[in-house]
């Protein structure tokens, strides 16, 4: 993905378990298994998937998958962390709508900073933003 100008991926992540799958919530250059080497491209791992959440992996009903959801927030917020959302447009609607639409305002209420992995990616050599990130 660098090598075809990728400044940045937000894929890290599997489809059948939402969380920190590589530990952490924050930004990192992954390193080549191959050549020992940090790779030119800055890794935002991916935390929550939509459809992980409910009918297709985890099969979390509403209460559950929203107590789920809140504990990473809360947890990427005391780790000044960053939290990857990922939410299809087929799910884009009813009960699955107002669920992202809580997560955003849950977000806003804690002053999130919500953005986009460009702006991550831009900003990840800036003082001020790295304090946001």
């Amino acid at each position: 993905m660098s090598k075809a100008g990728f400044k940045y991926d937000s894929t890290f992540g599997y489809a059948d378990c939402a969380g920190f799958r590589n530990g952490m919530c924050h930004p990192f250059k992954p390193i080549n298994v191959n050549t020992g080497q940090q790779i030119d491209i800055l890794e935002i791992p991916l935390t929550i998937m939509d459809c992980t959440l409910f009918k297709d992996y985890m099969r979390l009903d509403f209460k559950k998958a929203w107590e789920f959801t809140k504990s990473l927030i809360d947890t990427v917020e005391q780790c000044n962390g960053v939290i990857t959302i990922l939410w299809h447009n087929t799910y884009m609607q009813e009960e699955n709508l107002k669920f992202y639409e809580k997560i955003l305002e849950y977000c806003s209420e804690k002053r999130a900073w919500m953005t986009s992995g460009e702006e991550i990616a831009f900003c990840k050599n800036n003082i001020f933003c790295k304090n946001n990130i």
